[in-house]
């Protein structure tokens, strides 16, 4: 069971000479912003929760159903809570998954771009960011490419393996908030980062 909920995900970090913008219409999550949110994930793995996107301190993705589960992903470090049991995750395997999502939800684009091939395609209502892995790409995620859409936040992500498959991730009810974390929020970033 592990952290298997959160394995159909997103990317990676570094900087390079050119900047990536974030698409128009995104709203870019400041470092004292927090994004919560709704998402349900379909697929080979079918799963729904909530999360909070904080980037001055990490992700929160709480799996509701089939299995209550919360991970939180610091740069520091990871947890896994699975029925009041909280294990520390190695941070390593989850680094890129980290920085994928929290890349993508808060319009960070330019922390990817080392790992991926970033194309923006802009039309009238919704934008895209269509994500291709560089062939010299330290990720150790397995998708043959990633697209992420949405309108004033991400809508859906969109994940397709070598086989053809693909894990999908659709997000609802996003709220940006400049209010401090919860207790709860501020206890679990502390406990992983530890």
């Amino acid at each position: 069971m592990r952290y298997f909920f959160l394995l159909p995900f997103l990317l990676v970090l570094s900087l390079t000479a050119f900047a990536v913008e974030a698409p128009s219409g995104q709203i870019s999550i400041g470092s004292n912003q927090i994004l919560r949110g709704h998402f349900v994930q379909g697929g080979q793995i079918q799963s729904s929760g909530h999360f909070v996107a904080a980037p001055a301190y990490g992700l929160i993705w709480t799996v509701e159903k089939p299995f209550p589960t919360s991970t939180i992903i610091t740069s520091k470090g990871a947890v896994q809570d699975i029925g009041g049991m909280p294990i520390k995750l190695p941070i390593k395997n989850l680094r890129h998954l980290y920085e994928m999502i929290g890349g993508a939800l808060t319009g960070d684009w330019n922390g990817l771009e080392a790992d991926y091939i970033i194309t923006a395609v802009n039309n009238a209502d919704h934008w895209q960011m269509l994500l291709t892995p560089r062939h010299n790409s330290k990720s150790t995620l397995t998708y043959t490419s990633i697209a992420v859409s949405g309108e004033r936040f991400v809508e859906s992500i969109t994940m397709v393996k070598a086989d053809g498959s693909a894990d999908i991730l659709n997000f609802t009810n996003e709220a940006l908030a400049s209010s401090p974390l919860t207790a709860g929020e501020s206890v679990a970033f502390n406990e992983a980062g530890q």
